[in-house]
Formats: C-alpha cells, sequence, structure tokens
C-alpha cells in the first residue's frame, strides 16, 4: 500500500514539473513598424557615407599648370597629369617671396581668371576616384623663380626711393629701391662699376632682378640693379623750368636828351 501511495505522489510531482516546464516563454516585444524604417533608413544612409569615403579622399597635388578652361584646369606633377575642378568656393591665392630686407611675403587673394597655362601651384581638395578628378578647395600659386626685367626708366622718385621702367612689350613696373639693393653702372670705357640711386636717370636701360610681383601687382623690390645708362645715346629730356633765364646783357633802351628851356 505504502509502495502504491509512493508511486502516485511521484507521478503527480512529474506531471507538474513538466507542465512547469512546458509553459510558453512570454514573447519580447517587437519593434514597431516605424522603428525599424528608421533603423534601415540609418543602416542606408552609413552604406553610402562609407561608398563615398571610399572614392573621396583628401588630398594636395604640386606641379604646372598644362591648360586651363573656364571650370577646370590641368596640372601635370612628377606622375601623371591630373584634372582639377574649379568650383564655386575655391580659393586662389599667392604669396610673393620675401624681398631683400627679409620681410614676410604678402598674400595675395587672386580668383581662378588669374591661373594662367605655366603656373606652378599647389591644390588642395577632395579627390574622386571613380571619376579620376580632384575637387579644388584651395590653390595656391608659387613663385619659384624672381621676377628678371629690362626696359627704360620713364619716371624717377627720389622721394620714395622708386623707379618706374617701361619693357620693351609696353609694361611699366614700379621698382622698389631697397637699402639692401645693389646697383651697379656700365659704360664702354670702365665695365661695371659700383652704381648709386642717384646716379640712375631718366632714359637710362635697366636690368632689374627681385622678387616676382603677385599677377594683379606691377610693382616689386630689386635685389640688384644694373644701369646700361642711355643706350640711345641723346641725353634725357629735361623738364623745362617754370621761369625762363635771361642770358646775354640787356640792350639799353636810347634815352632822348632834355630840350633845353627857352
Amino acid at each position: 500500500m505504502k509502495r502504491i501511495v509512493l508511486l502516485m505522489v511521484t507521478l503527480s510531482a512529474l506531471t507538474v514539473t513538466g507542465r512547469i516546464m512546458a509553459a510558453p516563454a512570454t514573447p519580447s516585444a517587437t519593434p514597431t513598424d516605424a522603428t525599424a524604417k528608421q533603423i534601415n533608413d540609418l543602416k542606408d544612409r552609413l552604406a553610402t557615407k562609407v561608398a563615398q569615403l571610399r572614392q573621396t579622399q583628401r588630398r594636395a597635388i604640386f606641379g604646372t599648370v598644362k591648360s586651363v578652361s573656364v571650370s577646370t584646369i590641368t596640372v601635370a606633377t612628377a606622375t601623371k597629369d591630373i584634372k582639377i575642378e574649379l568650383i564655386d568656393e575655391v580659393k586662389v591665392i599667392q604669396y610673393l617671396n620675401p624681398g631683400p630686407t627679409g620681410v614676410k611675403g604678402q598674400r595675395t587673394k587672386l580668383t581662378t581668371n588669374d591661373i594662367a597655362k605655366g603656373d606652378t601651384v599647389v591644390v588642395f581638395g577632395d579627390y574622386d576616384a571613380t571619376v579620376d578628378i580632384l575637387k579644388a578647395n584651395v590653390i595656391i600659386i608659387q613663385n619659384t623663380f624672381p621676377k628678371r626685367i629690362a626696359g627704360t626708366v620713364t619716371a624717377i622718385d627720389k622721394t620714395e626711393f622708386t623707379i618706374t621702367v617701361k619693357t620693351n612689350d609696353g609694361q611699366s613696373y614700379i621698382v622698389d629701391i631697397e637699402t639692401t639693393t645693389k646697383t651697379f653702372l656700365w659704360d664702354a670705357t670702365n665695365g661695371i662699376q659700383k652704381g648709386k640711386f642717384s646716379k640712375i636717370t631718366v632714359g637710362d636701360t635697366v636690368s632689374v632682378v627681385g622678387p616676382a610681383p603677385a599677377k594683379k601687382e606691377n610693382r616689386f623690390s630689386a635685389d640688384r640693379i644694373l644701369d646700361l645708362g642711355s643706350l640711345s645715346g641723346g641725353a634725357p629730356t629735361q623738364t623745362p623750368s617754370p621761369n625762363p633765364t635771361i642770358t646775354g646783357s640787356p640792350t639799353p633802351s636810347p634815352q632822348k636828351s632834355p630840350t633845353p628851356s627857352q
């Protein structure tokens, strides 16, 4: 009898345990349709951004402008030619080289119209590998060589210590004479000698070397000046004096003798 009771108790316990173990789990909350859509949109945006980053990368190049058009330029680098897209927001800058006084070079803001074939440039922008083009953000025009001009002195300002030189192509430059400018004179008899600013005269032919001027400026400081004198052989034209000079002794006017009174 005891065995039957024990068996019945054991069976009852197993039945209860089985029911407990077989009870279904409470289902967890599932995202709504709006939340799922937001998650999918975020995934799409991230995927698009990753693809763009893989295709576009920040880059800087150095080279010489090979060709220029309205919206693009082509720059020849050490490895290949790269097409540059000129976006509306692009900044074009040129730094003047320091002059003989050691003053820091001046920065000049330009436009894309000032970029010309043969310019040496540094371009910063975003390179798109899919179309092999660099969208320029900043273009810096480099001054790699000093400016060298030759022409005739057309004006001298002894207060500002400048001379105006007109080249053979008709371009005029204002040349600043600095305290460190080296001036030389040349003549057929004595050759090249040390010169001075005060010895330069209007009509002289000069050769000037100095830091390259910005594209919008026709003025620069001279490192060296070679004054060849007046190659035409004639004396420079002098400005006429406002007061004429009287030469020679004036001829006295004849005077009449007084008629004696009667």
